[in-house]
């Protein structure tokens, strides 16, 4: 049959095509010498940098124009990397020290990604593909090579390739069905932008060596799943599996703007997580019940400045004006651990996931919280906006985020603008201490919001981003279970609410569980909604309440898996292959 390989599907689909094997250019030779006079080489090369650069913002601009905003974003970010003063400052000594435009470009920029790269920060290793992504652009446009272009791709086919450039899959046209990559994580630029343009991509698949030009592939971006080399039956087999899932997908778009509700008529929210604005159109679209998470810490990323109240303003506004009735609960941010700022200037941590974060930053620079604070409390007037503040561990730190939060409606009131006066008010359940003290929080505050990716991680010291842990990472294990049943009921025992935003809320083996604590908000990334609709409408919540029971005293996620497995109907689960 092929070759098998296994890979992180980022964007889902299925489908069956012809392979094309993308070769980038080769790594530049860093110790090329230079040919000529070296002023007149550094003016060459920042000649390049403002031309090539001023095309990036040109670009950029074309795409927040057609409102392809991810595209947008990921150049304009780009950009600014390219004309970094430290960046173009290390090519010039390069060059200095008697090294081609060239070499002395693919130097700075293995400098620069060996620094990021030691930082051990997953978002800093992404900045650091970003990175080499700039640099070898900037060498092919040195060196008068072609930047790859897939913009004119004239047959359907799947992409495969070692690592390729977010710069390069931004131009590919429609022919693009699929992409393979043996690099790449699910927070990757090339792993958002295929989301983004709706292509299937599986990523991190290892030696993508043995799938050759011109085979025949199928690509499960559903399991993570390709194979490769396909001939005859095997090719049919294929094909009539992306026929059956394309079969599902059709009658999923049935479900846009259906309200979901259990068999038995329970009403379960279902809502989605965003990080910009751009979604908002499909959030409608997809009849979801608004914004569960904005997850605001994306406003402060790939920038040298803060973002200032009312450039903040504007983006919450338009989200809450454009879902009308929708709930738009905005999350302070929570940078951080995994996700770094260069405008906070956060410093070197040995241990960041436990260190200086999310809510511990802003109760300590409480002028940065204040001003986010004040831009949702003004987004507010205009729709229906929720505060949610993250990483509480303590009744000190959620009595200072509030003091924080009457700060500025003070501020509000003292600047004569309007905001909304009762804005509901909660926190992220994603500490075990505060799932432990969830009765003495729910007081203090109008809902929580289980955050299960941290809450998971906290729980079994086991790092989410770390592979060598991964056995032990496993939201399904009873003792999370546990703290999300004790903060389900303290909440629903004050008749409030306890929603769940982080990975597990889509999994369908958690879904039941979750409904069966009593969990009535659910909140999931897009992609996720249509198919978490569908699911809710085969579950029956008296029966979930049971299930939910025994998986808690169970001894294992293994264990509590098998018996959501085999409580369910076959009907269920042939909706999650």
């Amino acid at each position: 049959m092929g070759m098998l390989l296994r890979g992180i599907p980022v964007s889902v689909g299925k489908v069956v095509g012809k392979a094309t094997v993308f070769q980038d250019i080769l790594e530049y030779s860093p110790e090329e010498k230079l040919q000529g006079d070296p002023g007149q080489a550094v003016r060459q090369m920042y000649g390049t940098v403002e031309n090539l650069s001023d095309e990036m913002v040109s670009e950029s601009e074309k795409y927040a124009e057609a409102g392809e905003k991810v595209k947008a974003e990921m150049l304009r970010m780009q950009a600014v990397m390219l004309t970094d003063k430290i960046f173009t400052g290390s090519i010039e000594q390069n060059i200095r020290a008697g090294y081609s435009v060239p070499a002395s470009v693919a130097r700075a920029s293995s400098e620069q990604q060996k620094v990021l790269l030691s930082l051990n920060n997953p978002m800093l290793m992404e900045r650091a593909q970003d990175l080499k992504d700039v640099g070898k652009r900037l060498i092919r446009r040195l060196t008068g090579r072609g930047d790859g272009d897939l913009s004119d791709l004239r047959e359907e086919t799947i992409l495969v390739s070692e690592d390729l450039p977010p710069s390069v899959l931004i131009n590919a046209n429609d022919m693009v069905k699929g992409l393979i990559m043996a690099k790449g994580s699910q927070t990757s630029h090339v792993a958002i932008l295929a989301a983004n343009m709706g292509i299937p991509a599986v990523v991190g698949c290892g030696d993508v060596g043995g799938i050759k030009e011109g085979q025949t592939v199928f690509l499960n971006a559903v399991s993570g799943e390709i194979q490769s080399g396909l001939t005859g039956e095997n090719i049919r087999k294929a094909t009539e599996e992306c026929e059956k899932n394309k079969e599902k997908c059709d009658l999923l778009n049935t479900l846009k703007g259906t309200v979901p509700t259990t068999c038995d008529g329970t009403r379960i929210h279902v809502f989605t997580n965003i990080i910009d604005a751009s979604a908002t159109d499909k959030i409608i679209e997809y009849g979801a019940d608004g914004v569960g998470l904005f997850r605001t810490e994306f406003l402060y990323m790939n920038r040298k400045t803060l973002p200032s109240e009312d450039e903040q303003f504007a983006v919450y506004q338009s989200v809450a004006k454009k879902l009308a009735g929708g709930t738009v609960t905005i999350r302070t941010m929570d940078v951080g651990a995994d996700k770094a700022a260069d405008c906070l200037d956060l410093g070197r941590e040995a241990n960041p996931a436990l260190g200086y974060r999310a809510i511990r930053i802003c109760i300590d620079r409480t002028e940065i919280l204040k001003t986010q604070l004040c831009a949702a409390l003004r987004a507010g007037a205009s729709g229906n906006v929720k505060i949610m503040f993250p990483m509480i561990a303590s009744d000190d730190e959620l009595e200072r985020a509030l003091s924080v939060l009457e700060e500025a409606k003070r501020e509000l009131r003292r600047r004569s603008l309007p905001f909304q006066e009762e804005t509901p008010v909660g926190i992220m359940v994603e500490t075990p201490s505060a799932a432990i003290l969830a009765r003495k929080f729910i007081r203090k505050v109008d809902f929580f919001s289980i955050g299960s990716n941290d809450l998971t991680q906290y729980t079994l010291a086991a790092d989410r981003l770390n592979g060598k842990v991964a056995y032990l990472y496993d939201h399904l294990n009873p003792a999370v279970l546990w703290l999300i049943q004790r903060a389900s009921d303290a909440a629903n025992g004050c008749g409030k609410t306890c929603s769940v935003c982080g990975e597990m809320a889509r999994d369908p083996a958690a879904l039941p569980v979750l409904i069966g604590m009593g969990i009535k908000n659910i909140s999931v990334n897009l992609p996720s909604v249509l198919l978490v609709k569908k699911l809710i409408g085969l579950l029956d919540r008296d029966l979930l309440a049971e299930l939910a029971e025994k998986a808690v005293c169970l001894d294992t996620a293994a264990q509590v898996r098998d018996l959501v497995r085999s409580s369910l109907p076959d009907r269920y689960w042939d909706w999650c292959s």
